[in-house]
């Protein structure tokens, strides 16, 4: 899978697993439907934020990463919302980096469908800006690596095959069947001309 890159990207590919769907926050999703929700980030591991001079840009690395240059509009203890060229949050953790107020950080993030921390809670504080954008789904792809069972700390755990990561194009989420209810989807999205804003016709609230 790969998606374009640069200063001006139109078209993400985002993240998004089968529980958001099942916690009913949105419905399933389908190819060439137009839909709005936010973004939030998640760090890789061993992701760290370094000072950069650079022009606010994402290059897309595969796998909903992006290699970011990005200016911290925003951090206050709920939330840190970055320019990417797009606007992007991530909720309160006690393991985000601080950040100052318009400097601006070369970072790796990933990118996934607000799962609903936006949407129910974030867009009512007065700090908050508004983070609904408009898409029109191009793709939507499903992983296919098996889970690998571990026991770890005495209990066990689950998790995909790195060795046999791979992706099957769908045209339609199935959030309760596909691959047992444990489904991670890869929506390829056009950003639409359309500005931001603080609801969404999508969500489920």
């Amino acid at each position: 899978m790969n998606a374009a890159d640069g200063n001006s990207l139109t078209q993400w590919d985002i993240a998004l697993s089968a529980w958001v769907i099942q916690d009913g926050s949105y419905p399933d999703f389908e190819v060439g439907q137009r839909v709005e929700f936010a973004l939030k980030f998640w760090l890789p591991e061993g992701a760290t934020a370094r000072g950069s001079s650079g022009e606010v840009s994402a290059h897309y690395l595969g796998y909903c990463l992006y290699e970011s240059v990005a200016e911290v509009i925003l951090q206050t203890d709920q939330v840190t919302i970055l320019d990417i060229g797009v606007l992007v949050y991530r909720h309160a953790s006690s393991q985000q980096p601080r950040l100052s107020e318009r400097s601006r950080v070369a970072i790796q993030l990933g990118l996934g469908v607000d799962p609903f921390s936006y949407f129910e809670a974030l867009r009512r504080s007065g700090d908050v800006l508004s983070l609904v954008y408009s898409w029109k789904i191009l793709s939507i792809h499903r992983q296919t690596a098996p889970f690998i069972e571990a026991v770890a700390e005495g209990r066990k755990v689950r998790y995909r095959d790195r060795q046999r990561l791979g992706y099957q194009e769908i045209l339609k989420t199935d959030a309760w069947k596909d691959d047992g209810g444990h489904a991670e989807y890869v929506l390829r999205c056009d950003l639409l001309p359309i500005p931001p804003k603080r609801t969404s016709a999508t969500a489920r609230p």
